[in-house]
């Protein structure tokens, strides 16, 4: 097994990893452990964020280029590595970002509307 397959590899027994996607320059999917509907829908999707994302990294410091961002969610967090020929993505589980907020109290319950009528007699 090579370093690259020993990587991945320590990367997928990490804690709520769901899973990674290893991509080509071309887009080519090179290494996939999620589903394949998501895999193509972020293969198509990622590029263009990275293209965007470079360009705002590269106006703020021109002589800095984008290297890692991660993107977090309700529910995931996305790790993306970009390099000249390849670029990774890591999904994993991110159930602390999004804390559900905690139930409205109950509305008090009135005798009857009587109390409330206007008798200006």
């Amino acid at each position: 097994m090579g370093d690259v397959e020993k990587a991945l590899r320590r990367i997928l027994n990490q804690k709520d990893i769901i899973g990674l996607l290893l991509i080509d320059q071309d887009g080519n999917i090179l290494r996939n452990t999620i589903p394949v509907e998501h895999a193509e829908k972020y293969t198509t999707e990622i590029p263009a964020l990275i293209i965007m994302v470079r360009s705002a990294v590269r106006e703020i410091e021109c002589k800095e280029d984008l290297t890692m961002m991660r993107i977090r969610s309700r529910k995931h967090e996305m790790m993306i590595v970009v390099d000249e020929k390849f670029t990774l993505m890591v999904l994993q589980e991110y159930p602390g970002f999004w804390i559900e907020p905690p139930p409205l109290p109950p509305t008090p319950q009135r005798d009857s509307d009587d109390d409330y009528d206007n008798d200006d007699e």
